[in-house]
């Protein structure tokens, strides 16, 4: 099942095709068609056969581009990494580009050689994809403050960090973030927290709840600052949510005690201010609901309460006779 961060990476790269463009061409400085738009990434065959990719995009000149996110080794990879490329190449004839992105190292020098196959006999299947790993290196490269959009792969390349040099990295992203138009800052902010591994999160809570414990960069004050931002956020949402809850729960009170007090005077049963006041007071919607049902058979509203009549005692224990010493034997 697909991961958040993978997920995350997937949409941004779907809904904005260009970053895929501006990735490529920072790591490789090669250029991809400008044009290019998502397509349907499932390919079908003749026969009712399916294969899912993780992107596909197509551009100008029947140019296409598959995209494949892979956080760890795949064996089925081997088989549908060519079949996938030879389905596009043979749909418009043209080669397009395999591009495996990923933020292991073991991971990317298994990407580079998984999808060559050899028989005995000699025949060779192979398809070489371009291998991008986002490690420490790239993702410093991709802090680029000429193009903000490439710090969520910044952050996504920290995925698996979680040391002093990645969260220097998450800082940075952040405030590169801060660049983007008001519209992208806001989704790319929360874009980044998603990559992040719940380590990772942890201390950078830590770290802005203590800001005076190391010096503070202004990346990190802008981090603490959404951190804070999005912590009152979530409280506000948790009061909210338990102020709808308790609100709703002393409207079924309320609506409970107004049945009973009917309920008692509808039978001639009148409440004194001492027995409406404890109906009043009790929120407790188990007995509430078992002082209505003893409310329909009652002749008084203490017994309707549960309550004993006024002045009656329970009977103190007659204390036993004691029993006649049995005479003893000589």
């Amino acid at each position: 099942m697909p991961s958040t961060p993978h997920e995350v990476l997937i949409v941004a790269l779907r809904e904005q095709p260009g970053l895929l463009g501006a990735l490529v061409s920072k790591l490789t400085g090669v250029r991809l068609p400008r044009r290019l738009k998502p397509a349907d990434a499932t390919l079908r065959f003749v026969k009712p056969a399916e294969l899912r990719l993780d992107l596909v995009l197509h551009g100008g000149r029947r140019r296409w581009v598959l995209v494949e996110l892979q956080r760890s080794v795949d064996p089925a990879k081997r088989r549908r990494w060519p079949l996938a490329a030879s389905l596009l190449f043979s749909q418009t004839g043209a080669l397009g580009d395999v591009i495996v992105i990923t933020a292991r190292r073991a991971v990317a020098r298994w990407a580079e050689r998984v999808a060559c196959v050899r028989t005995r006999l000699g025949t060779v299947l192979q398809l070489k994809p371009v291998v991008l790993h986002l490690g420490h290196a790239e993702g410093k490269a991709l802090l680029d403050e000429r193009h903000p959009e490439l710090a969520l792969f910044a952050a996504w390349a920290m995925q698996h960090r979680h040391g002093p040099r990645a969260r220097a990295v998450v800082e940075r992203a952040f405030e590169l973030t801060e660049r983007l138009p008001r519209a992208l800052r806001r989704a790319q902010q929360r874009a980044i927290l998603s990559v992040l591994s719940e380590r990772m999160l942890e201390l950078l809570r830590e770290a802005s709840m203590n800001p005076d414990k190391i010096p503070e960069t202004p990346a990190a004050r802008k981090l603490r600052l959404f951190l804070e931002a999005q912590g009152r956020k979530k409280g506000r949402a948790e009061g909210e949510a338990k102020g709808r809850a308790e609100g709703e729960a002393k409207g079924r009170a309320e609506g409970r005690q107004d049945a009973l007090l009917t309920l008692l005077r509808a039978r001639g049963l009148s409440p004194s201010e001492d027995d409406e006041a404890r109906i009043r007071a009790c929120a407790d919607a188990a007995k509430l609901d078992r002082w209505i049902a003893q409310a329909a058979t009652a002749t008084t509203v203490r017994e309707a309460l549960g309550l004993k009549a006024p002045g009656v005692r329970a009977r103190p224990r007659t204390p036993g006779r004691p029993r006649p010493a049995s005479p003893s034997r000589s």
